[in-house]
């Protein structure tokens, strides 16, 4: 879906128009712009009414100088922004940790080395935890985030002109992924509470034993949690493969809900300090953890 419509927060020098965005610094010579912060340069920072969380943005641009500047700012789970696209400070396309702490997840490609007056395509994936940046169809670098849903935003700057324009988005389902024991009493568990509940609110639940690929069943695990906005896994018995797995969920920072049946007595040492969502198998428990499900879901 192509974005027809921004609204300007802030900006110098700039026109929105059906989408389309043009930055022309009328302010300054290019002699006088030698001399001032790039903060005097024509700027703006726009926001869409469109909510994102979980695809693809894809935004097209022509500029004349090859300083300028391009970022998406997307929301992170601790109220600041991962800073994705074309950096003017660096002059490079960068992925940054934030507008607070700056810091660089990942960088690649000088922008001297994308032609002036020529149309250029920039765009980021994002499922779950992984986000990736490409320009002309070519992955150029990627890092693990943890972001929320948010509008839409964008921040761009420029010495000279710069038009961006056919921003589009393709939002799809954020993933759940369980993690648990493959027997038949936790297989009720999963199919007559998590999966039920995980689907009324809109997302998508995935459990291991529903791969068919012909890749290692371990890969497929890990590609699951890394491109999964949450991970619920049921901690009840005592496994090796359930405790490896929300080890690497939590090494990646991905949120984690725990579940276990009141009957264990005591949770591992690494574990007790964690969260966890307790419920009795029974009719009452059954409703009991459906809707407590459904507030940590939520609130994620």
């Amino acid at each position: 879906m192509e974005i027809r419509t921004f609204a300007i927060i802030n900006g110098l020098d700039v026109v929105e128009n059906d989408g389309r965005i043009t930055l022309k610094n009328k302010t300054k010579t290019q002699k006088e712009a030698k001399k001032v912060l790039a903060e005097e340069f024509a700027h703006a920072e726009v926001r869409a009414e469109n909510l994102f969380a979980n695809g693809e943005i894809e935004v097209k641009f022509t500029r004349n100088t090859f300083s300028t500047g391009i970022l998406f700012l997307l929301p992170t789970i601790n109220d600041d922004y991962i800073t994705v696209g074309l950096s003017y400070y660096d002059k490079e396309f960068v992925i940054s940790g934030g507008v607070r702490s700056g810091e660089k997840l990942a960088s690649a490609s000088k922008s001297e080395f994308y032609a002036l007056d020529k149309e250029h395509v920039m765009k980021i994936t994002i499922y779950g935890s992984q986000l990736k940046l490409y320009v002309n169809k070519i992955l150029l670098c990627e890092a693990t985030v943890s972001i929320k849903e948010g509008p839409v935003m964008l921040r761009i700057v420029s010495e000279d002109e710069l038009e961006v324009y056919e921003i589009k988005i393709k939002a799809v389902k954020p993933k759940v992924f369980v993690i648990m024991q493959f027997t038949n009493e936790y297989n009720e568990l999963y199919n007559e509470v998590i999966k039920p509940v995980v689907d009324n609110r809109g997302l998508e639940c995935v459990r291991a034993d529903e791969f068919y690929t012909s890749t290692p069943i371990l890969k497929d695990i890990i590609d699951s949690i890394i491109e999964s906005s949450i991970v619920i896994a049921e901690i009840t018995p005592d496994n090796p493969n359930v405790f490896y797995e929300i080890g690497y969920s939590h090494a990646i920072g991905k949120p984690t809900i725990l579940l276990c049946d009141r009957k264990r007595e005591k949770l591992p040492f690494d574990l007790s300090s964690f969260r966890t969502l307790f419920y009795e198998n029974t009719i009452a428990g059954k409703k009991k953890i459906e809707e407590n499900l459904k507030k940590y879901l939520d609130n994620l």
